[in-house]
């Protein structure tokens, strides 16, 4: 019987692909957020799927695959980055413009995992782009509310009312799927709303604009993409 993969190959290329997602920076560009990487993102959407598990475990009782597609997806989604060795900024992100392209480099890169690895990753990869399944659905949708995450916790960023309502926006645009992925975009939602609210109340420390963009009802606004990235001082 012919061996249809070969374990060597296989270490050779977990190693590899860890290695380059922890060198690949996320946020390049950004003037609020620092740290994070391809790696590091992946583990804490990881750690948000398990964390909901049994919400949707309750709420698709006859999906019993559900948490293995989602998971195996999540962990391979930003795959075509880790191969061309760069993020592009979501902002700034064409998203599907290569779908054909990235799913042939993927398939191409994972070819020392045998027929029966292509054969299971491919077909998840690919539903990610296309968004033709409730596992792809739902990693779409994490990786929204994971991308947020880092604005939020290093919070200066949520002053600038366009980076703010970005944020938002990024959520809003995956809700529906579920009532348990719905009730998380509602929470953060909630941390946008609530810093902006309280930090009005203590400006101590911050440039002299930030009362004037506080003051701008997020949910209202209209968003500039152009001013995301636009520091403080200069809005």
């Amino acid at each position: 019987m012919q061996k249809i993969y070969d374990s060597q190959k296989i270490l050779e290329y977990v190693s590899e692909f860890q290695t380059k997602a922890q060198n690949i920076k996320r946020y390049e560009g950004n003037p609020y957020v620092k740290g994070d990487n391809i790696a590091e993102h992946l583990s804490r959407l990881a750690r948000l799927l398990i964390s909901i598990t049994p919400q949707l475990k309750t709420e698709f009782p006859d999906k019993p695959s559900l948490i293995e597609e989602t998971l195996v997806t999540l962990l391979i989604h930003d795959d075509d980055e880790v191969i061309d060795g760069f993020d592009i900024p979501t902002a700034l992100k064409v998203h599907n413009a290569k779908d054909e392209e990235e799913v042939s480099k993927f398939e191409q890169a994972i070819a020392s995992l045998g027929d029966d690895g292509k054969s299971y990753l491919i077909p998840l990869f690919t539903s990610f782009r296309k968004k033709n399944s409730l596992a792809s659905k739902i990693a779409k949708a994490l990786d929204n509310i994971t991308g947020n995450q880092l604005v939020i916790e290093q919070e200066v960023g949520l002053i600038n009312p366009d980076q703010a309502r970005f944020a938002i926006e990024y959520i809003e645009k995956v809700k529906g799927i579920s009532k348990t992925i719905d009730s998380l975009i509602e929470a953060q939602i909630k941390q946008i709303t609530d810093y902006r609210k309280n930090t009005l109340i203590n400006l101590k420390g911050l440039p002299n604009n930030a009362e004037r963009l506080l003051k701008i009802d997020i949910l209202k606004h209209t968003l500039d993409k152009a001013k995301i990235n636009t520091p403080l001082e200069q809005l």
